[in-house]
């Protein structure tokens, strides 16, 4: 899947026009350095090697549940970036728990502090 494929899903779930004009330049603009805060954050996560995306055409390697996580990701940061707070709070929420998600944490150690 490409980051522009992302990207549209994104617009689509928050309600936005693609066909609004002055909306696809200003975010389109702004569409790498969107993927790059969310997209490396989830490689990390992921435990893959961290590399940025250099166009919104590059194909995002994240698994298949991570990619569901990246287009909430990307969706808040654009709202954020439209001044949308009501669309950008939805899916901040949505992103970070669906985030928590990613990391499988299979055994908790149960210890205490030694003190010294």
């Amino acid at each position: 899947m490409t980051a522009n494929e992302i990207y549209k899903q994104a617009i689509n779930l928050l309600g936005y026009s693609d066909g609004n004009t002055g909306l696809t330049q200003r975010t389109k603009s702004r569409a790498v350095a969107i993927f790059n805060l969310v997209y490396n954050d989830l490689r990390r996560i992921s435990g893959l090697e961290r590399s940025p995306i250099e166009s919104i055409s590059d194909e995002i390697e994240l698994p298949d549940k991570a990619l569901d996580v990246l287009t909430c990701g990307v969706a808040s940061y654009i709202a954020l970036s439209e001044g949308d707070d009501l669309m950008q709070a939805v899916y901040s929420a949505e992103y970070q728990q669906r985030r928590t998600t990613l990391s499988e944490v299979t055994e908790i150690d149960d210890t205490l502090p030694v003190v010294d």
